[in-house]
């Protein structure tokens, strides 16, 4: 055994008399090896967790917050996160949604029972379903625990329900679990089982209360830490009973129901959990899409159809399990509702369970990364009373008086207070005022029958707004006239403290100021009545805190005078023609500092009218842009003191005129073509240059007649201040023209092209048609064509194809007259054929004759063996192999006319 567990195990050894502190809870062990330790009050991450379970656990730690083990129902860990001796095969069943709880012996701090459920019996013949307990013991053979006796039944039916709550007066602990009287499936669930646990041990008679038959053995069931109610979900039958529960008798009595659904839309509740003070119960549950809900209810609202209040929604995840901690804080496990369900590596968190109203509690979704561990359905189970154990104050202001009292399960014989900045107090309710801003760690050490025990809380002394009295707001006085416009709120730049969200509230007195009235009603245009003139301010932080203050407001002589108009070009706003300018402010206060040699400790600030100067409100950025117009600056001394307003003209020059187009085309039909392009004559320069960036003329006027990528740059002075223009463009070859589609069929050619002009089409180059990107020469005769193409500017190269039109002729006249003597297919050629294979057939299918490509040149002149054949009809197969392969059958036939 190490020296600091011997340490740890003599401490533990020393304690005789049961007590509970909130440090049992420090240590939380779920899902897949996640964890948290919430001891000091601070939230901490544990990633060497061992236990990976998809729903019920708990652990359980010793009074200073150490981990003691924890378990899923089935197995058990140390505090070495390593399986404990005997520390398998417990009988609870790790998919029940509350699969266990841990409870210490009263009066022996070396023994703890784990309580575990399992509805249904195993293969196992040695699992059956049921009610169990195992024993886990401390000794200096096993400082770090072990199973010692296991699975000891205690009922032969449960739920997946169990919840425990410490009985101060009898020195005991309720183990309080739900299910059915008799054995059987069908048995109804409708009893409570309240077993004592106390320094005897576990009293395995039971004290029965017969209620309410519910649905389903899901759903999670919690004892409030106040012990007075008990709420029980019923999963399936989408419905959430709360009960009365008497500690000291063990009785349960039915009090209301509350139904967690919506309208046409039954929720299938799941997780519960009471805020701290017991005043609230929150609760999740799915609908049958897998959309899950998160609700709170108050629990004693006297409007029955208010007290359910809705939270979050979520369909990315789930909500799962919820459990109360140390902290008063409300944790919410997530997962992924599949089949099987899916870790995610957030949890949820409720920051302010108490908040009873119709806010949302300072819900925050998926707040916690586990980083290392992830969460599954469910987080640890705990005896109520571990949790109930709290300090109870509000955080206040600085110098306010916080009135501490706590809330403990267990009268206080005495208690020890610690407030975090050195002072202490003995007094059960103390009184205690804090002279510094900050965050505090207040400790109470309470004795209940001489056993001391901690516990702690967090509190935040808000910080008030400081401010000396008797500051002094001045304002140029442009007229002399010791009248000037203020705006108040620019007493902001003498708080100290200063935070961008206090609120400023303006008086004439401080009386006024003291009993909130009269309040100055434009506190941002204001105008002095007196020079100079006291006035309050109460500065509000967003807690509330606010302090109150006497001011002055005094104006100040102004003799900023003669300051030099600025100028800019009229497209400097990158934008031509459209009389806006871009100004450089920057350069323009260096010049105003040298003009009126203004300290470099000072601060000079732009504005766009007198009114804004004055009142420091919408300060200009350093490039400015704008229309002619007159600009205004104020001057400001390093301690915000105004050290003079002026103004002075900002003109913005006219335009600069440039007729360049973007691009130019040259026509391929005219070798001389030349482009001729002006630069404007009221431009004073010109700088033309071509792709290289090299300046190839200086003139007004330039012809261009090569293709390529140019620019333009002109000058023009106005206002001793020269702008200029760059204008980029191209001169262009013509745009190509490409064939799109051909199509020769039906006696007919279609023609569709690609191109950026609008072009006409011929087959015989001299007649052309059409004025379109497409076109469709009609009753065309079989043979070989070429299509030529041309836009109507004649500017771009035109283009032509030969295409085929395939003939085969009805008849032939073979009588030597010179016209018609011949059959042959029409529009075949080399052109476009590879091979082709021409037989002609008499009606009793003999082969007269045979043609390929070359012999169809001339045709058949209708003889066969040198005799001419009678009038009729004859039939022809053709057989046609194209350039690309494509093999064309086509078959027929043709008649012998004389």
């Amino acid at each position: 055994m190490s020296v600091l567990k011997k340490i740890f195990f003599l401490a533990t050894m020393l304690y005789s008399i049961f007590a509970l502190t909130q440090n049992e809870t420090s240590n939380w062990l779920f899902g897949e090896k996640a964890g948290l330790n919430f001891k000091d009050t601070r939230l901490t991450l544990i990633e060497n967790g061992a236990m990976d379970t998809p729903a019920g656990c708990s652990s359980i730690s010793d009074r200073n917050g150490n981990l003691l083990f924890y378990t899923n129902g089935n197995s058990v860990w140390n505090s070495d996160h390593e399986i404990m001796q005997n520390g398998t095969n417990l009988a609870g069943d790790i998919n029940n949604t509350q699969s266990s709880i841990i409870v210490p012996k009263p009066n022996d701090d070396d023994i703890y029972y784990i309580f575990t459920t399992r509805e249904n019996a195993t293969n196992n013949p040695l699992v059956t379903a049921g009610l169990f307990y195992s024993e886990v013991e401390f000794s200096n053979q096993n400082p770090l625990g072990a199973v010692t006796n296991k699975n000891i039944r205690l009922t032969n039916t449960i739920t997946e329900r169990i919840t425990g709550i410490h009985n101060p007066e009898s020195q005991s602990i309720k183990v309080i679990t739900f299910g059915s009287d008799v054995s059987g499936q069908t048995s109804p669930k409708d009893t409570f089982f309240v077993f004592n646990v106390d320094e005897n041990g576990v009293n395995k008679t039971p004290i029965k209360t017969k209620e309410r038959t519910i649905v389903s053995s899901i759903g999670a069931m919690k004892i409030s830490p106040n012990g007075k109610k008990i709420a029980l979900l019923d999963n399936e039958g989408n419905f959430i009973y709360l009960y009365d529960f008497n500690i000291n008798n063990s009785t349960i009595s039915f009090d209301t129901i509350v139904n967690p659904n919506q309208l046409m839309d039954p929720l299938s509740v799941y997780g519960v959990e009471f805020s701290q003070d017991s005043q609230i119960l929150y609760f999740t549950g799915n609908n049958a899409s897998n959309t899950s809900f998160l609700y709170k209810y108050l629990i004693y609202s006297d409007n029955i159809f208010n007290a359910k209040i809705y939270l979050s929604v979520t369909r990315d995840y789930s909500f799962g399990d919820l459990q109360l901690a140390s902290n008063g804080k409300i944790y919410i496990a997530n997962f992924y509702p599949n089949s099987p369900i899916t870790s995610i590596n957030n949890i949820s968190v409720i920051n302010e369970p108490e908040n009873n109203d119709e806010g949302d509690s300072e819900f925050s979704p998926l707040a916690i990364n586990l980083r290392s561990g992830a969460s599954y359905k469910g987080l640890p189970n705990f005896i109520v009373s571990f949790l109930r154990n709290r300090i109870i104050t509000e955080n206040k202001c600085v110098e306010e008086a916080f009135e501490f009292t706590t809330d403990t399960y267990m009268p206080i014989d005495s208690i020890f207070w610690e407030f975090g900045d050195g002072t202490t107090s003995t007094s059960l309710s103390p009184i205690k005022q804090y002279t510094v801003s900050g965050k505090y760690i207040v400790n109470a050490t309470i004795t209940y029958k001489n056993i001391a025990y901690l516990i702690q809380k967090d509190i935040d002394v808000y910080a008030k707004p400081i401010i000396n009295s008797n500051e002094v707001l001045t304002q140029c006085d442009v007229e002399n006239t010791g009248i000037s416009l203020f705006n108040l709120n620019n007493i902001k730049d003498r708080v100290i403290n200063f935070n961008k969200d206090y609120q400023y509230v303006f008086y004439p007195s401080n009386n006024d100021a003291l009993n909130d009235s009269n309040s100055i009603i434009n506190p941002d245009n204001y105008t002095n009545n007196t020079n100079p003139e006291e006035l309050y301010v109460k500065i509000i932080s967003p807690e509330g805190c606010y302090s109150i203050s006497n001011f002055f407001i005094e104006t100040t002589s102004n003799d900023l005078i003669d300051i030099e108009t600025i100028y800019t070009c009229e497209d400097s706003d990158n934008i031509s023609n459209n009389g806006i300018g871009r100004f450089d402010l920057k350069s323009k206060e260096t010049e105003i500092k040298s003009q009126f040699n203004i300290p470099e400790t000072s601060m000079l600030s732009f504005y766009a009218t007198f009114e804004d100067a004055q009142t420091k409100i919408n300060p200009l950025a350093f490039f400015h842009e704008t229309q002619t117009t007159t600009l205004w600056m104020r001057i400001e001394t390093e301690d915000n003191n105004c050290a003079g307003i002026g103004s002075f003209n900002a003109i913005v020059n006219s335009g600069i005129s440039l007729n360049i187009e973007d691009a130019y085309t040259i026509c391929y039909s005219n070798q001389d073509s030349i482009i001729n392009l002006d630069g404007n004559q009221t431009n004073e320069a010109w700088e033309w240059r071509d792709s290289s960036d090299q300046i190839i003329s200086t003139n007004q006027k330039i012809s261009l007649s090569n293709p390529g990528n140019y620019s333009l740059t002109v000058y023009k002075t106005e206002n001793n201040l020269t702008c200029s223009k760059t204008k980029k463009f191209a001169i262009k070859s013509p745009n190509p023209i490409t064939f799109q589609e051909v199509k020769t069929e039906n006696n007919q050619i279609f023609i569709s092209v690609n191109g950026k002009s609008n072009y006409e089409y011929s087959i015989d180059g001299i007649n052309y048609f059409g004025n379109n990107k497409e076109y469709t020469f009609r009753n065309v005769k079989a043979g070989i064509y070429t299509v030529y193409i041309k836009d109507i500017d004649n500017c771009e190269i035109p283009i032509n194809q030969k295409v085929a039109f395939i003939g085969f002729p009805r008849y032939f006249t073979p009588n030597n007259d010179g016209i018609n003597d011949f059959w042959k297919i029409e529009g075949v050629s080399e052109d476009f054929y590879i091979n082709g294979d021409i037989y002609i057939y008499d009606r009793y299918g003999r082969s007269l004759y045979f043609m390929n490509l070359i012999t169809n040149l001339n045709g058949w002149d209708g003889t066969f063996n040198g005799q001419r054949l009678a009038s009729n009809d004859y039939w022809f197969k053709a057989t046609l192999t194209d350039n690309q392969n494509n093999v064309f059958v086509k078959t027929g036939h043709f008649t012998i006319k004389y």
